[in-house]
């Protein structure tokens, strides 16, 4: 039986919840950095390996994460600095992620292509206004812009932070959780397939965490009958297929449904924590052999897979490797998620 959110609050998240929490992160991470190497290349064949060896195109270290991560951690310490309960919403909070963004831009390898021109079009925007960097509010003026000039274009860079967005509101209302979604992917991306993906995983993450259940379908809900119906479809395709069936997972369209199929190969998810673990390992392989966004691909499978299991479904030898920009590791990692958790969990000795 389907166990709905709103039956998991109690007095605040659970260890188990936190813990969940936590692998979402990770997971992400993980997948970040495992599919990086393979980024810009056709698909692998089955006779290879797929593993947490670096280099690619744009030479990563082995276990580095790459802008998947990093824009997911700005936005993490966004909610931790955020005066306001640890509100995204806030504008302060916006422009705090605004302002990181940026910086981390000036230095960064790799960066989106709309994102890209988001950020320089921000930048732009706030010197002209006599600001040294962009504000929330040039980051949403450069996204529509964007939109405006590139209408087709729906790539996938907000998706791949999606999952940190929820975090601040797991124990919040339905309404107050797709505001934050929203308000996060909107930044840069503002096309209705980028808005609603980003809606239905962020719904199918904190579901995840919430109860330890995969179901991608949560969030229809909150689209309008006939955006609901084309998502419906889309779900169906990728339950029907493999991730390398969407090469054009640089959309965000292609890229969640390589991330679902993913994680349905995998599916239902097995009992055992060696199981679990072999399970995250043959999603993400999947998700990294798909050629192209694999870096991607990879993360947000991760995110949603790991908001089921935990961090603990990630290989040990996986996690010690991780570490990127701003020069953390998963400790760090943890750290930062275990600071947004704090308010929400509950006393100790008490479980939901």
């Amino acid at each position: 039986m389907r166990t709905d959110a709103a039956e998991t609050r109690g007095p605040g998240l659970t260890p188990v919840q936190r813990q969940r929490a936590i692998g979402s992160v990770v997971a992400a991470a993980t997948g970040d950095a495992l599919g990086a190497p393979y980024e810009f290349h056709a698909p692998v064949v089955a006779s290879e390996d797929i593993g947490m060896i670096g280099g690619g195109v744009l030479g990563w270290q082995p276990g580095e994460w790459t802008d998947d991560t990093s824009m997911a951690i700005v936005v993490l310490e966004a909610a931790i600095s955020a005066s306001d309960g640890h509100d995204l919403r806030i504008e302060s909070a916006q422009d705090h992620i605004a302002r990181e963004w940026y910086s981390w831009s000036l230095g960064t390898p790799d960066i989106g292509t709309l994102t890209s021109t988001v950020v320089r079009r921000a930048a732009d925007l706030a010197w002209a206004d006599g600001h040294y960097a962009p504000r929330a509010a040039d980051f949403r003026a450069a996204a529509a812009g964007a939109h405006e000039e590139l209408p087709a274009n729906a790539g996938n860079g907000s998706l791949m932070r999606t999952h940190v967005a929820v975090l601040p509101y797991l124990l919040s209302s339905d309404d107050d959780v797709a505001d934050a979604i929203d308000v996060v992917c909107r930044l840069t991306h503002v096309h209705p397939d980028a808005t609603e993906a980003c809606m239905l995983w962020g719904f199918a993450v904190r579901h995840a965490i919430l109860t330890g259940e995969l179901d991608v379908r949560r969030g229809l809900s909150r689209l309008d009958d006939e955006r609901r119906a084309l998502w419906i479809d889309r779900i169906e395709e990728a339950e029907a297929g493999t991730p390398v069936s969407f090469r054009r997972n640089g959309w965000v369209v292609g890229a969640f449904q390589a991330a679902w199929s993913a994680i349905t190969v995998v599916s239902p998810i097995p009992q055992g924590k060696f199981d679990q673990r072999d399970a995250m390992v043959a999603a993400l392989d999947a998700a990294a052999r798909a050629g192209y966004d694999t870096d991607t691909v990879a993360c947000i499978t991760g995110a949603l897979l790991g908001a089921a299991l935990g961090p603990k479904s990630v290989p040990p030898e996986w996690r010690r490797m991780l570490f990127g920009w701003p020069g953390y590791e998963v400790d760090e990692l943890i750290g930062l998620v275990d600071q947004v958790l704090e308010p929400m969990l509950a006393p100790a000795g008490e479980e939901n």
